[in-house]
């Protein structure tokens, strides 16, 4: 139970959600299309017809949920270790959903910046 509760398995399951609900939103706009600011109407409808999304719910269940984990990782882990360990996490998660779930492009630049996230991690982390 104890490793459950480890700082980097709390970091990485918060990076996790928060990145899940990052996903779910871009996803339904991507559904919807491109809101139309004509007027106020138009933009509050397009917003009614947004939170009717019944996946959603999920969505405000991951990103409410994401803080809390990332609390009680606080709690056993330097800011200054913690906090640039998640934001890569972070980074990792909406990269690898935009390309595999959003069908956003993989570029060069891509790749090495994940890899430079990864090595980040890494050292940020190391004893």
């Amino acid at each position: 139970m104890n490793k459950l509760l480890s700082p980097l398995v709390l970091i990485i399951m918060s990076a996790l959600l928060d990145s899940i609900a990052a996903f779910i939103v871009k996803n339904e706009f991507n559904k919807l299309g491109a809101m139309d600011h004509s007027s106020i109407g138009t933009m509050v409808s397009y917003m009614i017809s947004f939170f009717k999304s019944p996946i959603l719910i999920l969505g405000i269940i991951a990103f409410v949920s994401a803080p809390g984990l990332w609390f009680l990782a606080l709690n056993k882990i330097d800011l200054s270790i913690g906090y640039p360990v998640l934001v890569g996490f972070h980074l990792i998660f909406v990269f690898i959903f935009g390309v595999f779930f959003l069908n956003e492009g993989i570029t060069f630049n891509k790749i090495v910046g994940c890899f430079f996230v990864f090595l980040s991690i890494y050292f940020f982390y190391k004893k």
